[in-house]
């Protein structure tokens, strides 16, 4: 999870991918849960500032809150934090899909 193994900085501190990834993650359980057998969220939008460094060993979180619902189209209110402060805020958009057609829409690209 740090800068340094993503090869996206030098430094061993946790890195905004994996800040990134995790409030995906956090978006992610929030909608799951209110989803009918056979349907996911798939994330197409992150809008997000890194906004203090947190090191090497630190517990990080994520929130995330659903502030908008626009059809298919989740838009969330998602932010990160460490033992001390706020690290991590922004925008983060999800889809609502059908599992098996998404899959078989992705998979005939491989045809």
């Amino acid at each position: 999870m740090l800068a340094s193994h993503f090869q996206s900085g030098f430094l061993d501190v946790f890195a905004t991918p994996s800040m990134i990834a995790l409030m995906e993650k956090a978006a992610l359980l929030c909608a799951q849960e209110h989803l009918e057998d056979g349907y996911t969220t798939v994330g197409s939008r992150v809008e997000i500032s890194h906004i203090a460094p947190s090191p090497k060993g630190m517990v990080v979180k994520a929130v995330a809150e659903l502030i908008d619902i626009q059809d298919r189209r989740l838009i969330f209110k998602v932010e990160a934090y460490d033992k001390f402060e706020k690290i991590g805020e922004g925008v983060h958009e999800r889809f609502i899909v059908n599992k098996e057609r998404f899959l078989q829409k992705t998979y005939q690209k491989a045809r």
